[in-house]
């Protein structure tokens, strides 16, 4: 599993996460040092695992790539470790922010029957390659039935508690989180591609039926065809390259967005970037959309009729009836595309803005949150842990601008919690009924006050609540619905199960607290929960001492002008702990929306490229029939016509095409917005509200597409088109 560590030397401490695990998992990874060795199974034997593994950027950091730093010493969480190896600079498991290796050992107490309880560690396997996953899975679950029969005492609560083992492949569950973000950068993209190829058709047959008297001109004269058709391919060809070295160009400056988007909590995030690769699959997709349309000239100028092509260029005429269909069909697709990206962003936006108001139960506004931890080789008990809870509480209580101040183990949007199987004194568990396992937080006097958190009955922790006075505890309201109803449970007694026995009658070794308060339930996970918790509950730190602690500090004003006096006070308690993941409580909330913000963002950027690409075809294709058109207009104005018909006119086309576009679109942002559902928060996949959001903004901007034509239109001099 992935941990922090702090490293360095009294004054200069930093803490960096390290991956603990069994020495084999480097060699089923198949890991080659740079330099030195990889961890043996030696290593990994009780009184042998001060060993450690860096990898190549902290050995940069701290000893600037010298090979002398293997066989010497770092000091780990204040211990000598030995420095065995250096992983190569490629390497990356998992977690990209890990910067060194532990063995983990495991003594014969924790591998024994009683600790199957434990479930702080992940495992990672290599199939054989004949071997499949479901194989695999087959072979777990008869392990599983075989585990269920020699403990019959435990049977029961785990088939009620629907215990069962997952199987995933280790790519499969690094993209699980952000599955919705990668289809929905693929799916936007190729959206994106499809507007912009219909546009450049579009294009492009307006060129070549602009082009097609020339094109006549040259044959009359004794062109030879395949000469013009080496013209039209070379021509799109450049156009093609042109295009793409200009989205490199773009997408090179985009990659700087990385981080501002949150794409940077992508897997291997880090590893984005304009390599060889990406050149080549951008330039050659340029050139799959480029060259194809280039073709389209290419027919018609192989097809064409020297007749009809002097007849339908003349000023008589205007473009064939075929031609003009296919175009507007091409717009009306574009449309289409534009109102389908359109109604996605839509409804992310619509979401994102549900969940912004969601109230998480505490006030984050000028709260601060830091986190300190006590290494074992310097506070080996609970007393040294207590005495510098107290020290460093009076301390920061007493600095300026400081309104109150409090020390928990789990802080709400951190991202690391702890739960716990817990039961009320007296409740029954019906027939059937799984055992609950609420968040577990252990907390200082002062922490719900610097929430903001409400009491709903009795009280918080006090300075009384000692590790000499009886256990509390303090429970959520939802706690506290699932065991006493609407009933006060303060001066209710509850108790941790110690064994299997403890879980149907409480034996006589039980921890027995009483409930002292309940405060309002907060969202701890964050704004949207990903599970179904029970609640949660609360245990005062001097009862329970924990060596992980984060800081919560309610400021009079800015929050982050604290930082330096509470760093300088805790060097004065200790120099070796240093104060990480310092941030306000704002910034955790806003961090824990970045799978929501990245897919809105992106989404609105597509759809902000779609609606551009839309209006341009909108407009080119009517720009192009009032050029074609003029002489008609010039006659429909001399027959007395007036210019707000003719306006009204071109305007009208332009409309039926928006109509059309609207109503094939529908079907497929219905199939979008099923597509989304799961990214959603009370938000339907047609919101009517967003449905008619979209299309007035598309028709807005279709409307101003349109305008400019139409005006052009309207001012033509009827006396100049007819003598043209």
């Amino acid at each position: 599993n992935t941990r922090g560590v702090t490293i360095g030397i009294e004054g200069d401490p930093q803490r960096v996460a390290a991956m603990v695990a069994r020495p084999s998992l480097l060699r089923m990874l198949r890991a080659r040092p740079l330099v030195g060795r990889i961890f043996s199974e030696e290593d990994g034997e009780i009184g042998r695992t001060r060993q450690t593994v860096l990898t190549y950027a902290l050995w940069q950091q701290l000893y600037a790539g010298s090979e002398a730093a293997i066989g010497g010493d770092l000091r780990i969480n204040g211990e000598p470790y030995t420095i065995a190896g250096v992983l190569p600079s490629g390497f990356q498991f998992i977690d990209p922010d890990v910067k060194l290796w532990i063995p983990a050992a495991f003594t014969p107490e924790e591998k024994s029957d009683d600790s199957r309880h434990s479930n702080n560690w992940s495992m990672v396997g290599r199939l054989r390659p004949d071997a499949t996953i479901a194989q695999a899975r087959e072979q777990v679950d008869a392990l599983n039935a075989r585990n269920l029969e020699r403990f019959p005492e435990m049977k029961e609560i785990l088939v009620n508690a629907g215990f069962h083992t997952v199987l995933t492949p280790l790519q499969e569950d690094l993209v699980q989180g952000v599955r919705g973000t990668l289809f929905l950068l693929w799916g936007g993209a190729l959206f994106v591609l499809l507007i912009g190829a219909v546009n450049l058709t579009n294009l492009v047959l307006v060129r070549s039926s602009a082009r097609m008297k020339e094109f006549a001109t040259r044959c009359a004269l004794g062109a030879a065809i395949s000469r013009m058709t080496r013209q039209l391919l070379t021509e799109s060809v450049m156009l093609a390259a042109a295009g793409g070295a200009l989205g490199l160009l773009i997408g090179w400056w985009g990659l700087a967005l990385l981080g501002a988007l949150g794409l940077e909590t992508l897997p291997r995030a880090s590893e984005i970037r304009m390599d060889g690769v990406a050149v080549a699959v951008s330039l050659g997709l340029a050139l799959a959309v480029g060259l194809p349309l280039g073709l389209v000239p290419v027919f018609n100028l192989r097809t064409m009729r020297l007749n009809e092509a002097f007849r339908e260029e003349g000023r008589s005429a205007t473009s064939g009836r075929r031609t003009r269909a296919v175009r507007r069909v091409l717009v009306a697709s574009q449309v289409a595309f534009a109102f389908m990206l359109l109604i996605g962003a839509g409804l992310l936006l619509a979401s994102f803005q549900r969940i912004l108001g969601i109230d998480p139960g505490f006030e984050p506004r000028n709260v601060l949150t830091a986190r300190v931890s006590l290494p074992a080789s310097r506070f080996a008990g609970d007393s040294e842990i207590r005495t510098f809870v107290d020290r460093l509480l009076d301390r920061v209580r007493s600095l300026p601008g400081v309104e109150s101040a409090g020390l928990t183990s789990d802080i709400p949007f951190g991202g690391d919690y702890s739960d716990s199987v817990i039961l009320a004194e007296g409740y029954q568990m019906t027939p059937g009924e799984s055992l609950i396992s609420p968040y577990q937080i252990r907390a200082t006097p002062g922490y719900f006050e610097s929430l903001g958190m409400a009491i709903r009955s009795g009280r918080a922790f006090n300075d009384g609540d000692t590790d000499a006075s009886p256990r509390v505890i303090v429970v959520d309201e939802k706690l506290a619905r699932r065991f006493w109803g609407d009933a006060d449970p303060v001066g209710r007694r509850m108790y941790q199960p110690n064994s299997v026995d403890d879980l149907r009658q409480p034996g006589p070794d039980a921890r027995w607290s009483t409930v002292v308060g309940v405060v309002e339930e907060i969202r701890i996970a964050g704004l949207v929960p990903a599970d179904d918790r029970v609640g949660a509950y609360y245990f005062p730190i001097a009862q329970s001492p924990t060596r992980s602690l984060t800081m919560t500090v309610k400021a009079a004003g800015d929050p982050g002008a604290l930082v330096p006096a509470i760093r300088r006070e805790l060097g004065d308690i200790d120099p070796e702990l240093p104060l990480y993941n310092v941030m306000s409580m704002s910034e955790r909330v806003g961090r824990t929306l970045g799978d929501r913000r990245t897919p809105m963002i992106l989404a609105g950027i597509f759809a902000s490229v779609a609606l551009f690409l839309a209006a341009v075809g909108i407009y080119g294709v009517l720009a192009f029939q009032v050029s074609q058109r003029t002489h008609e207009i010039g006659i429909r104005m001399a027959l007395g016509s007036n210019s707000g018909g003719i306006f009204a006119l071109v305007l009208k086309e332009g409309l039926v095409l928006l109509g059309i576009g609207l109503a094939a679109g529908m079907l497929g942002a219905a199939a979008i917005g099923r597509t989304l559902q799961s990214q959603l928060y009370e938000t339907r996949a047609m919101d009517p509200v967003v449905v008619a959001a979209v299309a007035a903004l598309l028709g807005l901007v279709a409307v101003a597409a349109c305008s400019v034509p139409a005006r052009r239109a309207a001012r033509i001099d009827p006396i100049q088109a007819l003598t043209r």
